[in-house]
């Protein structure tokens, strides 16, 4: 009998969520904004400071956790340079359960709203 697959569930690593947004600026300009006062003030609430993987221009790796969870994930921060735009995405894995994983999403869907909103209008 073949196994369900559930959406967001990994074979090693628990549960994961992932998103990511275009904007119309270039590499420097996402990457300069990212690691901003302003920038991480957004995004990088709830995450160890001490990053794992730090590769300029590319992305970066720390652990994150909600504040009311007693584990922490691992985030991976990405801008990937493309024709007239940069992707920002946001990888989360070693979530605990769906409960988590939802939970996640919420959060990182609003987060990656506001800083699209903010790098797009504030240039």
């Amino acid at each position: 009998m073949e196994k369900v697959k559930i959406v967001g569930q990994t074979k090693d690593t628990g549960w994961q969520f992932g998103v990511r947004k275009s904007v119309p600026l270039n590499l420097n300009e996402v990457w300069d904004f990212m690691l901003s006062e302003k920038g991480i003030k957004i995004w990088l609430k709830g995450a160890d400071k001490e990053f794992s993987t730090f590769k300029q221009l590319s992305h970066l790796r720390t652990k994150w956790k909600l504040k009311d969870w007693s584990n922490e994930a691992t985030l991976q921060m990405r801008v990937i340079s493309g024709k007239d735009k940069t992707t920002i995405a946001f990888h989360i894995e070693k979530l605990l359960d769906e409960k988590q994983r939802k939970e996640t999403k919420i959060y990182w869907d609003k987060v990656i709203k506001t800083i699209t909103k903010q790098i797009t209008t504030n240039r």
